[in-house]
């Protein structure tokens, strides 16, 4: 099936007029507050239902950026589809990956800061 034509950047606007993703090269980006918008019980993300089923066609990676900490969470949008659960807790239905199916990569990373240094 082919897949469906994205502009190159794609702004995701809520309800309220704030930006609430962006798409760009089928990538899903969004950025969050983790103390805020990590679920705790379970460890998971979640991201908006409607938003979600509305824009699917044009993204097949999921990528979200904790700005407190700086760690990016990265999952394949097929496997999000295959693994997340649905939650509704007063915000509207959402769709949560548990934290630990995502790809996790953390700023402070020895590996990563071995790698950065190489490119000095």
């Amino acid at each position: 099936m082919p897949k469906t034509s994205v502009p190159q950047r794609l702004v995701i606007y809520g309800a309220q007029g704030k930006i609430r993703g962006v798409i760009e090269n089928r990538i899903l980006r969004k950025t969050i507050c983790g103390s805020l918008h990590l679920l705790r019980k379970p460890p998971a993300i979640a991201l908006d239902a409607r938003m979600y089923d509305r824009y699917r066609p044009y993204f097949d990676e999921i990528e979200i950026t904790d700005t407190e900490t700086g760690t990016v969470y990265r999952a394949g949008a097929p496997y999000f589809d295959k693994r997340r659960f649905v939650i509704e807790r007063g915000y509207g239905k959402q769709y949560a990956l548990p934290l630990s199916c995502w790809s996790v990569e953390r700023p402070n990373e020895p590996q990563l800061r071995l790698e950065l240094s190489k490119g000095l």
